[in-house]
């Protein structure tokens, strides 16, 4: 067996165990099977000739579930079986499994995450793995607790990890397999029933798999959210981060041998830092009908490159429900990345995404969803600049919930 289903297999097992048949609780499963069509004019966003390209795809996810007294256990396999070769495309092959089990105490809240995934670099429309297509195999674990102290403060902390192995890329290789570990302790205090005041800390380690760079990187940051009137909410925090870069390596030097003076490789080490302000604002507005938000942030985070990269976001989204079976979505996103080198010189990314999405629920189980996109990225000095435009169509069944003896 692949090591990497171990830890939620487990995860699983145990938890079955302790979900045994004396104890009050009911196991449910809601499967969804759907078929896809995808069109993408260029999906690999290659500067170079290259073909559109068309596929179809079987969807099938099925959650499965146990809700006891104090105990929920979530099972959440997902499958894409593809008609393309290779991960190259938005619509290759995928198999995910994360399962989640969560313990409720009269003051405190546990919960523990596993998972692991196979897919593509471009799985998440390219704004997080870059543009290359490759497969990607990924293992994540996390562990929460919150701690209610009293009536307005709250403390919780969150532990995460995760794993992440990429294919041979063809060419140039640009993505690197990493590990990335971080903990984040948050103490919150309800100022009135509409506000909220937060001070979080986060220390990450960041390492590539092959031993050649590093990143060690602390955070620390204010928050605040307020519920300005019935259908406007404000949420807002802000700091400072500091991540210390190391690239592992060898260089010349000249050495004294019995023979006489040599030039020889010896390991070296290469240091860098990342300093700045870290921040994220989200402003919202939800309506029976309407909900729109708006949230700009910056944020240190590990994407494959050879560090912890600056990521800074702006994103409009907007969701609007026209009756009881239409439902319509648009979402612009912006991304600047500041990818440091392990030369110490900064690579600067640029995406633009768009997506326009309309879902008819053309009976009470079938659903049918449109998806029209647009990605547009700049990278290099001087810039070069690549596009895709995608649409895609998928049909959708979800069979009702069954309860399992």
């Amino acid at each position: 067996m692949n090591p990497r289903w171990l830890a939620p297999l487990c995860f699983s097992a145990a938890a079955m165990c302790i979900a045994s048949p004396g104890r009050a609780g009911v196991w449910g499963a809601q499967p969804v099977l759907g078929v896809s069509a995808d069109y993408s004019s260029n999906p690999a966003l290659l500067d170079l000739p290259n073909t559109a390209e068309t596929h179809a795809a079987l969807l099938l996810d099925a959650p499965t579930t146990y809700v006891g007294d104090a105990f929920k256990l979530s099972i959440l396999p997902s499958f894409r079986l593809s008609d393309s070769q290779g991960y190259s495309s938005l619509d290759s092959d995928y198999e995910h499994l994360n399962v989640r089990g969560e313990f409720d105490a009269d003051l405190d809240i546990f919960t523990a995450t596993a998972g692991v995934a196979r897919d593509s670099s471009l799985y998440h429309d390219y704004l997080l793995n870059g543009s290359t297509g490759v497969r990607r195999d990924t293992a994540t674990a996390d562990l929460n607790w919150d701690r209610q102290l009293s009536e307005r403060l709250d403390f919780n902390t969150d532990l995460n990890s995760i794993r992440v192995r990429y294919a041979e890329a063809p060419g140039t290789a640009t993505l690197i397999d990493y590990k990335y570990t971080s903990l984040t302790p948050t103490l919150t205090w309800s100022q009135s029933e509409r506000a909220k005041i937060s001070v979080s800390a986060n220390a990450g380690r960041y390492d590539s798999l092959d031993g050649q760079t590093e990143s060690t990187s602390a955070t620390l940051q204010l928050g605040y959210v307020k519920q300005l009137t019935e259908i406007w909410a404000l949420s807002a925090s802000a700091g400072y981060s500091r991540a210390d870069n190391e690239l592992h390596t060898e260089e010349l030097s000249l050495v004294d041998t019995p023979g006489g003076p040599a030039i020889v490789l010896v390991p070296a080490t290469v240091k860098s830092t990342q300093n700045g302000s870290v921040y994220l604002v989200n402003l919202s507005r939800q309506t029976q009908l309407l909900l729109l938000s708006a949230v700009a942030s910056r944020q240190l985070m590990p994407t494959g490159f050879a560090f912890l990269s600056r990521q800074d976001n702006y994103e409009l989204k907007a969701g609007y429900n026209a009756s009881e079976r239409w439902t319509f979505s648009g979402d612009v996103h912006r991304v600047n990345y500041q990818q440091p080198e392990s030369t110490g010189a900064f690579v600067d990314l640029n995406i633009t995404y768009f997506q326009l999405s309309a879902a008819w629920q053309w009976t009470e189980h079938w659903t049918v969803t449109m998806n029209a996109t647009r990605v547009m990225e700049r990278y290099g000095a001087p810039s070069i600049d690549v596009a895709s435009s995608g649409v895609s169509l998928a049909f959708s069944r979800q069979f009702n919930w069954k309860q399992i003896q």
